[in-house]
């Protein structure tokens, strides 16, 4: 541990190397200044339902000392201003994904992509830091070591170790877990989410172990519906590859409309990871709709929807070069490769679909009315994504509900400990990063990567006895060419 040279950190990690999330992620993460510190009430208003706030007001607060703690920690890992791109918290309303909040903050930095690896994605320099510097040699750092077990002291009920890749490890202070979410179990994507034919866009390492675990320590759960999903992405036909990108079915999807099996339109079906209506900016949040990661506005409040395990996205020949992404699937012929159907009539394309022909045919009747009025009076999209389905042949494409990540997991203290049923800590046990995330209602982009820096160092810090909190970096120097201007005129 960088802080306690004395400490000696054994990091064990379940496959080859790291495959969960992190690695392929877009490496954003939130941050602050000093001048602009990270408002703690944007944070609460995101854990707000009608039922009242879903995180301590501690809880938050911790978080939001970490994220304003992010950017100076980053700058002692090797990392200077010249490396990253930020987008400062005030900056611009209209990057913020509640921007209806008067709280909204749209931070947002990076390591710049132009970078020379690994410094081009902010995982993969810290792994890479972790792996190799001189300076993490106190890191024990075991791959294809899966963790299976904890070791409990019967005396004290204290966690002091662990059973990972069959070999039995004492920890003096503390066993952390960072186990990701269980976005590979289709066992806990069914129970919890309702949507176990769901497929995630992470690497298959997160199937859950890490929560089995420690509920066999008696640790308490919570926010194990939320993740950020689940919206209808498209797929080929055979449901084994996805269409386009994690972050560009909303760019496709305005282009037509998605169909249940039974050929109706059952939601806002112009939904992406982040769907944001700019035609209705500043509606109220209950009339305002999108997709915020897979969170969308129902009934007037924000909820994950009860997809169904198999939709199709709908659209006409005028639109086949901006529905269909040809550069992602590689394909320039998308009906023989397996991609789409087509047919002359919207009668020909629901038989093979396999939906009911008249109500396909009512559906598409109806939408190209709203397309006419302007206006859609079902589920009110956006204006400007209105676009008409007339001209044959036509075309459909499977979709699959979909996600980036879970985040649910044991409940956890502003320390970073892994609280029992009864409220109190587990002695010896903590968890960090999505396993048993603070986000349990509305989720902000970079909030991921955000929160295992905080509370990684929040955690880590907890379990040496050392400060939580630290202060006392030297000021942030930045080039000419990185000042605050800089850093604005770039990301206008």
């Amino acid at each position: 541990m960088k802080e306690a040279p004395e400490k000696k950190v054994i990091l064990v990690e379940k496959a080859s190397s790291p495959a969960g999330c992190s690695p392929v992620c877009a490496g954003d993460f939130l941050f602050a200044t000093d001048d602009e510190p990270y408002p703690l009430q944007y944070l609460k208003d995101m854990a707000t339902t009608e039922s009242g706030q879903t995180i301590p007001d501690d809880v938050l607060q911790a978080f939001v000392d970490g994220i304003n703690e992010n950017l100076k920690w980053l700058l002692t890992c090797g990392l200077s201003m010249d490396d990253l791109t930020l987008r400062y918290p005030y900056e611009n309303r209209s990057k913020a994904e509640y921007r209806e909040f008067d709280s909204w903050a749209s931070p947002e930095g990076t390591c710049t992509k132009t970078n020379e690896f690994p410094k081009s994605h902010l995982f993969s320099y810290l792994n890479d830091q972790v792996s190799n510097a001189d300076e993490y040699a106190a890191v024990d750092y075991r791959t294809e070591c899966p963790l299976t077990a904890l070791v409990k002291d019967v005396a004290t009920n204290a966690i002091v170790g662990g059973i990972a890749g069959g070999s039995a490890i004492k920890a003096n202070d503390g066993v952390i877990m960072c186990c990701g979410g269980y976005e590979h179990s289709e066992e806990f994507l069914e129970g919890f989410c309702g949507v176990g034919t769901a497929t995630s866009f992470s690497l298959p390492g997160n199937t859950g172990d890490g929560h089995v675990i420690v509920a066999g320590a008696g640790a308490d759960f919570w926010h194990m519906h939320n993740a950020a999903g689940f919206w209808q992405h498209p797929r080929n036909l055979e449901n084994t590859a996805f269409g386009t990108g994690p972050l560009n079915a909303h760019n496709l999807k305005k282009y037509g409309i998605t169909v249940g099996k039974n050929g109706r339109r059952f939601y806002m079906d112009w939904d992406g990871h982040k769907s944001l209506d700019t035609v209705n900016a500043d509606a109220d949040l209950s009339c305002h709709v999108g997709s915020r990661h897979g969170v969308m506005q129902f009934g007037g409040e924000w909820n994950h929807l009860p997809m169904p395990s198999t939709t199709w996205f709908v659209f006409d020949s005028d639109n086949l070069e901006n529905a269909f992404d040809a550069d992602f699937t590689g394909s320039s012929d998308p009906v023989a490769d397996g991609w789409l159907l087509t047919a002359d009539t919207i009668e020909e394309l629901a038989d093979q679909m396999g939906v009911p022909a008249e109500e396909l045919v009512k559906t598409v009747d109806m939408w190209n009315e709203f397309c006419e009025r302007g206006e859609d009076l079902a589920f009110y999209r956006p204006s400007d994504t209105l676009t008409p389905i007339v001209t044959a042949p036509f075309y459909a494409q499977r979709c699959n509900p979909s996600l980036l990540n879970t985040d649910g997991g044991p409940k956890r203290s502003a320390k970073g400990e892994v609280l029992d049923v009864n409220g109190s800590p587990i002695a010896g046990l903590y968890a960090a990063g999505e396993f048993g995330s603070v986000w349990g209602y509305l989720y902000n982009g970079n909030g991921n990567v955000g929160e295992a820096l905080a509370f990684g160092r929040i955690a880590a810090r907890a379990c040496a006895g050392l400060p939580t909190v630290v202060t006392d970096y030297d000021p942030i120097n930045t080039p000419a060419d990185k000042t605050r201007e800089a850093c604005s005129e770039q990301n206008k």
